[in-house]
Parts: C-alpha cells; structure tokens; sequence
C-alpha cells in the first residue's frame, strides 16, 4: 500500500512543470523596482532641452559621479545628469493600482528634478548666481505623475548646484537603499523608521535614568558622562532620521547641529569607561575630550566644506579613541574585574559596529557603506550595563542581607563595646573632675581680694571658660587669675593687684595660674615682713616681682607663658604704677568715656626670654571718680557667627570693648552682659576694676603766696641774669615770711634747685627728698636727687633714685650717663657697660661716652693689674 502512495506519475508531472515555465516567461522583463545607479549622461550648465543624442553629454557608467567630472571654475557650480529607463506595458498596468516614484539615497546640494520634462521636485535656493538656501537632503522620494509616464523609454533630468569646494552628488545608496524608481508604496517603506525610534527612545530614557543615579550618588561620575552619552546619542539617531526635515531646518545648521553631538560622543565613552574603571579621569580622556570641543566650537562658525573637512579629522581621530579604549579594557581585564568581563561582549560589539559605519562612511572600501547599524551594537553594549548593574544591584542587596542576618548579634556586641567605653569614660571623667576639683581649692584662696580702704573700691569678676560639676559641687577651672592686696613700701600705703592670663585651657591654664598666684603671693608675704622689700620705691618693687615671676616662668621653657598687668595704685596721691605683659590694652573710665591708656605694647608675655632691658613701669595720674579697668583677652575673643563659606567670625576689633564698657557706665555685671550680647565668649574672662574716691593732690606750676603769686617777676629775673647770690637772698626772704610747715611744693622745688646750683647740696636734698614722698609723679624731682647724692658720694642712693628714672623713662640719656657713673664708681662694670651701650644705641657720638668707656678701662686694669 505504501508503494501505491509513493508510485511516480509521470503526467502528473508534467503538466506541473509546463505551467510553472508559462508563469515565468510571462513575468515582465522590466518589473518594478527599476536599479537607475548606473548609465547616466552629464553636462555642465543646466540643460533641460539638449537632445539626449547631443555629443556634449559625458557617460558616466555608475553613482556617484566621479570627482573628475566635475570641474568648478566659478563660485557656484552647476551640472545636469540625464537617465532613461523603459517601462512595459505590463509595468504600466501596475500603476493603476499604484503610483510610481523616484527614490534619491541623497543629494547635494541644491537640487531640481524633471520626468519628462516635467518638473516633480526642488530643494534650495539659488538667486543671482549665490546658494541663499541649501537643499541637499536625505532620501529624496518623488512621485510621477500619473500621466507623465510613457509606455517604453522615460526621461529623467536631475540639476544639481553647488558652492565651489562643496560635494556636488547623488549618492547611489544611502542606509543600504538604492536609487531606483519603483512603486509609491515601497518606496514609502523606505522612510518606515519603528526600530530607529525605538531605540532612539530607550537610549534616551536609559540617559536619563543615569542621570538619576548620579543625582542620587554624585560621586559615582560613571553615571553622569554614561547619561550624557546615552543622551546624545539618542540626540544623533533623531537628527539622522528623516523626521527632523519636519522642522524645516536650514540643512546646513541641521548638519552642524548632527556633528556637534556626534564629535562629543566619543570622548564621553572615554570619560565613562575611566570613571567606571579607574574613578578618575585620564590625561589622555582630557585631551581628547579637549580635541572635541575644539572641534564642537569650530562647527558653528564653518561653511559645509570647512565642516565636511572638520568631520574627516574627526573620523580620523576615532582610530585613536579604539586603541585607548581596548587599552582600557584591557588594563581592567588583566585586573581581572568581574565588570570588565561583564562588558567585554557589549563593547567588542560596540567597537565592531562603530569600526564598520566609520569605514563605509569614510568610503574606504569599495562596496562597503554606512549601515547604521552602530546603533544596534549599541543596543547590545546597553544590554550589558543593564546586567552589570544588576549584577551590582543583587551583589549589594546580598550583602544587606548577610549584614541584615548578622545584625542582631552584632548590634548587641557594639553596645556591649559601646557600654564598656561609656564606663570607661565615665570613670576618667570622674578622675578628671576630681583632679579639676582639686586644682580650683587650690586657686580659690589665691584668687581672693583683700583691700578694705577709703581710697579704692576693687572689684573683679572671672569666668572660666571649663566648668564642671564633681559629685555635689559645681565649679570651673582656668587660666585667668586676679590677685589684689595691700602693702607698704617706704612708708606709703599702696593697693598692689595683678590680672593674669595662664597659656592653655582648663587644667593647662589653671596649672599656669597657681604656679602665677603662689609666686606672687610668696612676694606680697615677703614685702610685708622684710624690711629691704618693703623699704623699696614702687618702680623697683614692680620690677623685682616681675622679674621673679619671670624666672619661675622661664624654667618651663616656653612649655607655659602668661600675659599679666601688674600694678600698684598710690592710696594717697592717686598714681598708678603699672607693668603690662602681652595683656589688653589697660581702659580709663573718666566723665562716661572709656579711652585706652596705653599706646604700644612694651613687653611680651611673662616666660619668653630677654624682658628685662625691654622693661618699662608705666604711670598714670588718678584723678577723683576715675575708673581702671583691666581685663583679659576673653574680652576681646567673641564668636560673632558664620560668614556665607561657614568659616566662623571672631571678634577682631579690640574698641568694642569701650563701647561695651560706656554702655554699662562702668558696672561690671552690666558690661559682661554687654559683652554676651555682642556674641558668645569663647576664652576665659576676667575683669578688674579699680575706682579712686580721694581727691588726689597735685605739683603745680605756680601757686599762690601770701600776697603774690609764685615764681615772681623778681626770681624771673634773677634766674636770667643768673644771678645766684640774689636768687637765694630773694628765696629766703620769701621764705622767711612763710611757716615751714606750709611751704607750696613749687617753691620747694624752685629752692631746691637753687641750693643745687650754688652748691649747697645738704639743703637741696633736703627738700628734693620731701618733694618726692609728697609727689612721686616729678621725675625731675627724683633725678636732682640721684644726681645729689651723687655728689655726696652717697652712690647707692643715687642709684636708687636713677634706676627709678631709668624704669620709668628708659631713653632719659642723661639719666643713663648719671647712673653709668655712679654703678664705676662702686665697682659694678657688667652694669656700667651695659649702660654704656645703651647710651651709645640712642647716641652714638654723645660727650661722656669716651669719658665712661675710659673709666670702664681703668676699673678693668685696676681690678686686673
């Protein structure tokens, strides 16, 4: 049965082969599409009416047209091209059912085009022999006329213009579809772009979502040039389409707009593949982006040759970007990473594609053109970034979940370490506190003010910066200390006070400050319990105590410094005596103004070596109702904010602290509150404030005897004259007329330096000597006296006297010669020398400085003979 089925027929076979060969010869020889790329005739000019049998037609065998057909020998160039075709009657049956069209791959530049001798398309401009519009377009399809078509041969003429130097052509295919005149409906298929805007689409949204990434993590700069580049090239696959001839764009600018996103393209592959591999950007990258952009900004300002010319540069430097790129891949491949093997499909894909739509487009090689099938490799690289960041995606999400399983116990076992730390702490900031308690009873019985008079109201303030609470008491610890007592020096009452600030903060500061108060205070004991401190002027006290803080200080080798005012307040005539070290400037609160009294600084802080020959005792007359305040650099130290950077302001002017003090008229609560206000402290503060109740008796100038004032017409007179023996008979007189008791002190002064003019050296020191217990301010008065006691030998008191002077006016000249003198007269050469070469520092050629460097001589060669 089987061998029935499969029995031979022979006439069953037969009759099949017959029809199917009648099906095929009747198939027209001529069936749609007609190939038009080859057979065409050109001329230059435009020529619509030569006859095709004119000798001046060129045969050209195919598209495009050669260069050596074309010659320009004007700015604009135009040439006609003729083709024939035949079309059979079965041909032209079809076109009842369907029209017919020509379809151009693409021309340049401006175009016309007739069917037998019928124009059925233009694109350009061209008027007075200039292009005023270009018109070269990409697949340029046209349909016939129905009853322009003629049964056997048909004439097209194709007129192309063209600026000199520009590409004057028709292309023979364009994105692999040839030019043929074929049926209204295929060719229509032609401009079918579903899969070009598909993935123009998804490249697009793929940019964008890489935008959200990089938004979200802005360190991961992978994200942002992979966005950017996804971008632009969703960019260039819509300006390649044949959609955007719909906004009508000058072609040029559509073509510069089309190679401004592509020449950028590449270089933000290179920056993604460097920023996702390396997390940095290459010099090379950065070269080439550079190269780019320079290329990007030429296009605007170029005509099409010039641009044309840009582009193949371009082209040229992609053979670059392969090779770097491959090292790239490479370099990461070797390394091993897991991403790079993820890719490597994706991108061979992507370079291969590239690599081939860069050949066709160049025209390298004969045959081979611009698919465009870049944009599916592309697809594919996509692909692999989809799965390596999903890859990553699940990889992060596996380590949440271990992190997530093992959390519990690992959460218990950090508060348990957590826990152990916290009692740790605990405990040393219980030492610590015990320590910072201990320290603070140590300083409060040196911080103490011990002043009871009728003179001065003393008051002081401190806020250190470090509090801290110790089991029930609460306290703060600092470096700034205030010290005020009251002594006796040469039988004058005097308020002595010192403000100190300690280098460092809490126990640092405060181990600076006890180190300062127990000093100090050791010095106040003593002055009121030996006799040779307290027989002591007030200059040579300051500088004696100053200098003993000083060596304390220095044995720490710098390791602690501190700024001080120290001072002594005169209780009956009102004069301050003061030394600052590296403190604020000392205020003067007088009639509602507060004014600084200190212009310069004079000495650096207390523990820096070679104060001592910088050292100067400043004064200052009180006046009834004068208010000293001194204060610590907490006063000027104030946040005041942050600027628009976030860098915090601190207070730099140091006379907002006067404005602060005339705001609270002098309190001191009140002028702290000023000061809080202002902005917030950030040192440790302390204040004092001395205010002088007595009205203070002053030297005059002139006073008022018996019946006439003093100094007189007559003693004028005399002292011009010179007249001595006059002088004091006249002194005398007056003097005889007067109780002792109640001599004015400028008389005293006049007569005193009388007596010293004519020698009677007894009777000026005398009253030079009262004048200086009643008026410690004259330094006149005191270094008449040195010079006296010079002359009566008595050197040791002279040198008092002149060392007084010295501290008080360091460049007196003549002071310094005077106590030179008298320091070689008891044998002290270290310190006439010294004195030697101050007095040659502030002049250099003064009289008795060869006479003192001689005396220095022979006191050498007498001590050494």
């Amino acid at each position: 049965m089987i061998n029935d089925v499969i029995k031979f027929d022979r006439k069953l076979f037969y009759n099949k082969f017959v029809w199917i060969f009648i099906f095929f010869i009747s198939t027209p020889a001529f069936a749609f599409p007609i190939d038009l790329t080859k057979d065409w005739k050109l001329v230059s000019g435009k020529n619509l009416n030569v006859s095709i049998e004119d000798v001046s037609w060129k045969e050209i065998r195919s598209l495009p047209i050669p260069e050596d057909s074309i010659s320009f020998s004007e700015d604009i160039y135009t040439l006609t091209l003729l083709k024939t075709f035949e079309v059979s009657v079965n041909d032209f049956q079809k076109l009842n059912l369907d029209g017919l069209s020509i379809h151009f791959p693409f021309l340049t530049n401006v175009y016309e085009v007739y069917f037998n001798g019928e124009k059925i398309g233009s694109r350009g401009i061209v008027l007075n022999g200039k292009i005023i519009k270009n018109g070269f377009k990409r697949h340029v399809i046209l349909p016939i006329p129905e009853n322009k078509v003629q049964i056997g041969k048909n004439e097209i003429r194709l007129i192309l213009s063209s600026n000199a130097g520009e590409e004057l052509n028709v292309y023979a295919s364009f994105d692999s579809a040839p030019l043929v005149v074929d049926l209204q409906s295929r060719n229509v298929l032609i401009l079918s772009e579903r899969s070009r805007w598909m993935l123009a689409f998804l490249y697009l949204f793929v940019g964008f979502y890489h935008f959200l990434l990089y938004f979200k993590r802005p360190q991961e700069k992978y994200n942002l040039f992979f966005g950017l580049f996804s971008t632009f090239f969703s960019v260039y696959i819509y300006l390649r389409s044949n959609v955007v001839y719909e906004l009508d764009l000058d072609p040029l600018l559509q073509m510069k707009l089309e190679y401004m996103v592509i020449f950028n393209i590449t270089s933000l592959f290179l920056l993604f593949l460097d920023a996702f591999f390396r997390c940095k950007v290459s010099f090379v990258s950065k070269l080439y982006q550079t190269f780019t952009l320079a290329l990007t900004l030429l296009i605007p300002f170029s005509n099409r040759s010039v641009c044309l010319f840009l582009l193949q540069i371009w082209q040229f430097s992609i053979f670059i970007f392969i090779i770097y790129s491959f090292f790239i891949m490479y370099k990461t491949l070797v390394q091993k990473d897991p991403d790079a093997i993820r890719m490597v499909f994706g991108f061979l894909v992507l370079m291969i594609s590239g690599v081939a739509d860069l050949i066709g487009s160049m025209g390298l090689i004969n045959g081979l053109e611009n698919y465009g099938i870049l944009k599916y490799g592309f697809f594919v690289f996509e692909v692999g970034m989809v799965f390596i960041l999903a890859n990553r995606f699940l990889r992060a999400h596996k380590e949440a979940e271990e992190l997530n399983l093992d959390l519990d116990r690992k959460v218990k076992e950090r508060t348990r370490q957590l826990e152990n730390t916290l009692d740790q702490v605990r405990e040393l900031k219980i030492q610590q506190d015990g320590d910072y308690f201990l320290t603070s009873l140590i300083l409060d019985p040196l911080n103490r003010n011990q002043v009871e008079n009728d003179f001065i109201i003393m008051e002081g303030l401190s806020r250190q910066k470090k509090r801290f609470q110790f089991k029930q008491w609460k306290k703060e610890i600092g470096g700034d200390i205030i010290i005020a007592d009251e002594i006796c020096l040469k039988n004058r009452e005097y308020l002595v006070f010192v403000n100190g600030d300690a280098m460092g903060k809490s126990i640092q500061g405060a181990s600076g400050a006890l180190v300062l108060g127990v000093v100090f205070r050791s010095f106040i004991a003593r002055t009121k319990t030996v006799s040779s401190y307290h027989s002591k002027p007030p200059e040579l006290w300051l500088k004696e105590c100053f200098l003993e803080l000083q060596n304390i200080f220095e044995s720490f080798d710098g390791s602690m410094l501190a700024s001080v005012v120290l001072g002594l307040v005169d209780l009956e005539s009102g004069i301050l005596f003061f030394l600052n070290a590296e403190h604020p400037p000392t205020v003067l609160y007088r009639n509602g103004v507060a004014t600084f009294i200190e212009s310069k600084l004079e000495l650096r802080k207390i523990g820096i070596t070679g104060l001592e020959s910088k050292m100067k005792v400043k004064t200052f007359l009180l006046e009834k109702g004068d208010t000293i305040i001194v204060g610590s650099d907490g006063r000027d130290d104030i946040f005041l904010g942050v600027d628009q950077d976030g860098i915090p302001l601190i207070n730099e002017d140091e006379c907002q602290f006067l404005r602060r003090v005339e705001e609270s008229g002098g309190d001191l609560e009140l002028l702290v509150q000023g000061l809080e206000s202002y902005g917030e402290l950030t040192d440790d503060l302390s204040i004092v404030k001395l205010t002088y109740l007595k009205e203070p008796v002053r030297l005059e100038s002139v006073a008022n005897l018996a019946s006439f004032p003093f100094p007189d017409e007559i003693y004028l007179k005399c002292l011009q004259d010179e007249n001595w023996e006059n002088t004091i008979y006249h002194l005398e007189n007056l003097k005889s007329k007067m109780s002792e008791e109640f001599l004015p002190p400028v008389f005293k002064k006049e007569l005193a330096k009388v007596y010293y003019k004519v020698g009677k050296y007894e009777e000026a020191l005398f009253l030079f000597e009262e004048l200086i217990s009643e008026f410690p301010e004259d330094i006149e008065v005191i270094f008449n006296a040195s010079l006296i006691y010079k002359k009566l030998k008595r050197y040791y008191e002279s040198i008092e006297l002149g060392e007084r002077v010295l501290l008080r006016e360091p460049d007196f000249l003549n002071n310094i010669v005077n106590l030179a003198e008298s320091y070689i007269l008891i044998y002290e050469r270290k310190k006439g020398l010294v004195l030697l070469e101050k007095i040659e520092s502030l002049d250099s050629e003064h009289l008795y400085s060869q006479k003192i460097r001689m005396q220095l001589e022979q006191l050498e060669l007498y001590k050494n003979p």
